[in-house]
């Protein structure tokens, strides 16, 4: 009832079929009920990462054409930020009332019908817009359709073996399709349970499970890491049956932690693309066979996707051979980009997503993901790529030249590092680059390590032989 009536508050706020409401918000009840309320009239449920800076909030609300914002009153200031510059945008605040400008979410609500709203929608029209990195530097607009989100939801549901007795609990905030289709929206269609973490801290989580007997947790493999080292976990995770990690390879040793405790491990493989589905592996038992796979193994597709791994000329490769990993796009694939058919030209061809990740099969059909095709980071479960690091670094007056190349963080496994070559007669510290990029870009994307170089290797032309600066420079 509750998404009945901001349904029709957005209706009244003046959003039409087919509008992108802007969401910023972290886990929590009413993201839901937001994401339901636009799927009611039509409207495409857009939400960004929160942990954006307010110049790339404001470039994403522009590249998408919002006119409505959705924001907790904890990111009130960068909402204030965006509002400022495009004052035809109307805010909507949830949790208080920080900004004047902005409607209070319960006062709209209040004046509302609970009555469900008809507007009748196509399975192919566009559900939501999810951000994923991109080799610009901006990130992309992914469009899932309700068709796609619907069978993705399904595919990653049943293959992960959830039923409507358990009680979830996932990590992945819900900006990124590994908190909506994996597994949020699927626990709703089962009439499941589910607890909402706004902000993921490993103590707490532990807490979580404890206190409400969640039976089934979603983290990525970093945060499942980082529950086990604390003391005693084994105490709060009694009622746990099964885990799933994400986003990453997963280490036998994590795979064993859970195990051993009598909690059956998923792990899974999927994109933004793909609706998150694309590979899935469970393992149930200290005998399991799979636990002796390599890491990088992420199983085989569940229900309604179809993976293969071909070579450059597209053919398919033989077994153990390395190629690039493409996946079927239907039913569980998106429509394409937002406003980016260049890059949509390259990953959505003909039937298929051209996932950019570089893999093989094995000979008993199961899949290995062995690295990406291109320079993106993957530090904590987030994929961060070096071109928009680069152009924040490029802004600061002192610098000439700059690659981000990967470095290792002891935690969040990949980070950037910045390899900055100044100006001639010009010197610049660490602290000038890191605060340069502060400046511009989430905390997240920050180099945790600067090195100041007094020359760049290049090819005849005088370009930057990137090739040579990773060789020289990236950690493995």
């Amino acid at each position: 009832k509750r998404a009945n009536r901001f349904a029709h508050a957005l209706t009244s706020l003046g959003c039409k079929k087919g509008d992108r409401v802007f969401v910023l918000l972290p886990n929590r009840a009413e993201t839901l009920e937001v994401l339901y309320g636009c799927l009611k009239i039509g409207a495409v449920f857009t939400p960004a990462n929160f942990r954006f800076s307010a110049e790339e909030l404001l470039y994403l609300v522009d590249d998408v054409s919002s006119r409505i914002l959705v924001f907790d009153t904890e990111y009130a200031e960068r909402a204030a930020a965006v509002i400022g510059v495009r004052k035809e945008v109307v805010a909507v605040e949830i949790g208080g009332h920080a900004l004047q400008d902005a409607y209070p979410y319960e006062e709209l609500l209040e004046r509302e019908s609970d009555h469900a709203p008809i507007c009748p929608t196509s399975p192919e029209e566009t559900a939501m817009i999810l951000f994923t990195a991109g080799t610009t530097g901006h990130p992309k607009g992914v469009k899932l359709t309700h068709r796609s989100t619907f069978f993705a939801c399904l595919a990653n549901g049943i293959s992960a073996s959830m039923t409507r007795d358990d009680i979830y609990l996932g990590a992945p905030p819900m900006f990124h399709a590994g908190g909506l289709t994996c597994f949020q929206l699927y626990m709703l269609m089962i009439n499941g349970t589910i607890i909402l973490q706004p902000r993921w801290n490993p103590k707490e989580t532990l807490v979580l499970i404890k206190q409400y007997g969640v039976t089934y947790h979603f983290g990525i493999a970093t945060q499942l890491k980082l529950m086990v080292q604390i003391e005693g976990w084994q105490d709060y995770v009694r009622s746990l049956r099964a885990v799933n990690g994400g986003g990453e390879p997963q280490p036998a040793e994590l795979k064993r932690a859970f195990i051993d405790q009598g909690i059956a491990y998923f792990s899974g493989y999927g994109l933004t693309e793909t609706g998150a589905a694309g590979l899935n592996w469970p393992a149930s038992g200290p005998d399991d066979p799979m636990l002796r796979k390599a890491s990088e193994c992420m199983g085989k597709p569940p229900t309604f996707v179809e993976v293969k791994v071909v070579d450059e000329e597209g053919r398919d490769v033989a077994p153990e051979q390395v190629g690039e990993i493409l996946v079927r796009r239907e039913p569980t694939g998106a429509a394409g980009y937002w406003s980016s058919p260049e890059e949509e030209a390259k990953k959505f061809r003909g039937d298929w997503i051209f996932t950019g990740d570089l893999g093989k099969v094995d000979e008993d059909g199961y899949f290995y993901v062995l690295g990406r095709t291109d320079d993106m980071i993957i530090s904590g479960g987030e994929n961060i790529y070096p071109a928009e690091i680069e152009r924040a670094i490029y802004g600061h007056p002192k610098v000439a030249d700059v690659v981000v190349v990967r470095g290792v963080h002891p935690q969040w496994g990949q980070t950037p590092k910045a390899v900055v070559l100044p100006k001639k007669g010009q010197t610049i510290s660490e602290e000038e680059v890191l605060a340069q990029v502060a400046a511009h870009l989430a905390a997240f994307k920050k180099p945790r390590k600067v090195v100041v170089v007094d020359d760049l290797p290049r090819s005849e032309t005088g370009k930057i032989d990137r090739k040579a600066v990773k060789d020289m420079y990236e950690e493995r």
